[in-house]
């Protein structure tokens, strides 16, 4: 498959090329072009001449060509066809990736309602002696070009919020998928343009992160940059736009806390915990990642959080019966691998679990103790419960706080005081009261605390970050 630079397939200007590589299988699938610096240079200049074009479309126009996206997005071929290539190239199960285009489609179609009632601000004219008889209002304008950076776990749900919110504002985008999951990033550009963007106002360039990511994040023609990946890539590409006072968007790592007390409903809380986790093989930024429980529960819900796990269908993730399939490559299951063994060098104990084959870790269960790495900044991105126990309410958000992340949270208990001192006390950008914090809505202001990164995704909010005020004042008007 070739990427998309001003409306055309085109390989890299040198013809080097990366494979794309099935986990579940190890096969080799296809190849992208693996862009050169040369590559994105073009699709940046273009994207300065497209999003003059696409920023005078009115917005009744932008919005129409947005929605025949979301359509063509939702035609059972292209649904099927979408699905498809994320469960190749990336090993999520098949219906999880059906879920993830029709999520895609949601998500423009919230953004351009968002758009008809993102209004500008009329100011006081009385407000002091100096602006009697003057009219002030303020407008948003787009920044210009936005570097997108899309990761591999949520390429096709992610890539709408690298794109439908800058979009719809008259912004053009330069899209960068990870280059595990590239393909599904290119048909979605393709489509965009089969709905009427114009060509130069959204590309799709694949290739290296490190080399195109870092570069784009550099260009004085880029107005912003959005990523969504690892806090050490963040901080590096905030490094590189600070010192150009460039604004970025930054949804990093998580170590997100689920707190379950003894008076919980203990059902929901073993179904909270397993659905919380057990998605995209735990793959997930706000997935619950450490599974803080009250000592009156703590032997029960260990032993049937166990069981439960042991009954999860494990397998080949175009089976529509799967329920866990692969990590996105077998690297990154021995980098879980050897969080396990790592954890239990610290003294925890395995429960079940630990074993790799492949791309695929079983569902593992660990006890560890609250000062153990696991316990605290070590996000294990796979199908990993590390539980811990815990005596009181103090200790739990102790235990909750003690890590550089805070991304999202959940607290499970019969109580609603208990729940909202912790919503209240916990350091992250969100708490679940009775769920998971694996829970996202696309209205919602989404984005973390400390390490999990810099601003919010999310229709309430991200239309503001993907504009500039302009004010204008009428001086005089009413004398």
């Amino acid at each position: 498959m070739k990427m998309i630079i001003g409306g055309r397939h085109v390989d890299a200007s040198d013809g080097r090329t990366s494979e794309v590589v099935n986990p579940a299988t190890g096969q080799v699938v296809d190849t992208v072009p693996e862009a050169t610096l040369e590559d994105l240079d073009r699709a940046i200049a273009l994207a300065v001449e497209g999003q003059k074009e696409w920023a005078a479309v009115p917005l009744h126009e932008k919005t129409a060509v947005l929605e025949r996206y979301a359509q063509l997005v939702t035609e059972k071929e292209n649904v099927e066809k979408i699905a498809r290539l994320m469960c190749e190239e990336g090993g999520k199960p098949i219906e999880q990736c059906r879920t993830e285009v029709y999520a895609n489609a949601a998500i423009f179609r919230i953004y351009n309602a968002a758009a008809y009632t993102f209004y500008g601000k009329t100011l006081p004219y009385n407000g002091e002696p100096r602006s009697q008889g003057d009219v002030a209002f303020t407008i948003h304008e787009p920044l210009g070009v936005f570097a997108n950076i899309v990761p591999f776990n949520y390429p096709v749900e992610l890539a709408a919020h690298k794109l439908a919110p800058m979009l719809v504002t008259g912004n053009s985008v330069v899209l960068m998928p990870s280059g595990k999951t590239p393909r599904s990033a290119v048909v979605l550009v393709e489509l965009l343009h089969e709905a009427g963007a114009p060509v130069n106002a959204v590309s799709c360039v694949t290739g290296r992160g490190s080399v195109i990511g870092a570069a784009a994040a550099g260009d004085s023609r880029v107005a912003a940059v959005s990523f969504t990946g690892s806090t050490e890539v963040g901080i590096s590409l905030a490094d590189t736009c600070a010192k150009a006072l460039r604004p970025v968007s930054l949804e990093l790592g998580g170590n997100d806390p689920l707190i379950i007390f003894d008076d919980c409903d203990f059902e929901l809380a073993l179904s909270e915990a397993v659905n919380g986790r057990v998605g995209n093989a735990g793959q997930t930024c706000c997935a619950s990642k450490r599974f803080i429980v009250q000592r009156g529960i703590y032997r029960r819900f260990v032993s049937e959080l166990a069981e439960r796990l042991s009954k999860l269908k494990v397998g080949d993730p175009l089976d529509p019966t799967v329920e866990l399939g692969p990590c996105v490559r077998e690297s990154s299951a021995r980098d879980v691998e050897e969080q396990i063994n790592h954890t239990i060098r610290q003294g925890g104990r395995l429960v079940c679990g630990g074993k790799r084959n492949g791309a695929f870790v079983e569902p593992t269960v660990i006890e560890a103790a609250k000062d153990t790495d696991i316990a605290r900044d070590m996000e294990v991105f796979g199908p990993v419960w590390p539980v811990i126990p815990f005596d009181t309410e103090e200790e739990a958000l102790e235990i909750a706080n003690q890590t550089m992340y805070g991304l999202s949270s959940g607290v499970i208990t019969s109580d609603m005081k208990t729940a909202m001192r912790v919503a209240n006390n916990v350091q992250a950008g969100a708490c679940i009261i009775n769920g998971s914090g694996n829970y996202r809505l696309a209205h919602q202001p989404f984005g973390g605390y400390k390490y999990s990164g810099v601003g919010r995704e999310g229709a309430v909010c991200t239309l503001e970050e993907m504009t500039q005020q302009k004010m204008i004042s009428l001086k005089g008007i009413l004398n």
